[in-house]
């Protein structure tokens, strides 16, 4: 089963914030990457599947279900894609971060990891030491697709 989130309310101090408030993509080929990502998870994983989007619309993914509730929801397995500016090779760095917002863009494909999911731990590499993960980018799904299966311990997903 796929469904979609609206967003995890999540409160730091006293404040309550929505994670991954964006329900679908800004594009329909975002958010049908991502729908495709949903279901070749499901497939593979047999799980069920929540999609998410963050609250810019222009990146989300799809996740395994897991039982942890709030922030570490849902976020042991990411099956991800975006949105990134396509930059002409003229342009400095001060000119492309001036205008990233305006350049056309597209997609990438990306998987994010925990390593209480890996077949091995340190492949997560990215985060701070409290909040690890490995956070890589492919070159298609299908690529993206074949590391999951061939890093991510299905044993060690959460029921």
């Amino acid at each position: 089963m796929i469904k979609r989130s609206a967003g995890t309310v999540v409160t730091v101090g006293s404040i309550p914030y929505i994670v991954g408030g964006g329900y679908e993509g800004s594009t329909k080929e975002l958010d049908d990457t991502v729908k495709l990502e949903a279901e070749l998870l499901a497939k593979t994983f047999r799980k069920k599947i929540e999609i998410r989007f963050n609250s810019d619309r222009e990146s989300g993914g799809a996740w395994l279900v897991n039982s942890l509730e709030g922030f570490n929801g849902n976020c042991q397995v990411g099956f991800c894609a975006g949105l990134k500016a396509i930059r002409p090779q003229v342009m400095n760095d001060d000119e492309y971060y001036k205008s990233w917002r305006t350049l056309p863009k597209e997609i990438y494909v990306a998987t994010n990891v925990k390593p209480s999911a890996l077949k091995n731990s340190e492949l997560a590499n990215s985060g701070n030491p409290d909040h690890r993960y490995c956070w890589l980018t492919h070159k298609s799904v299908e690529d993206a697709l074949d590391w999951l299966i061939a890093n991510v311990d299905k044993k060690k997903i959460l029921k």
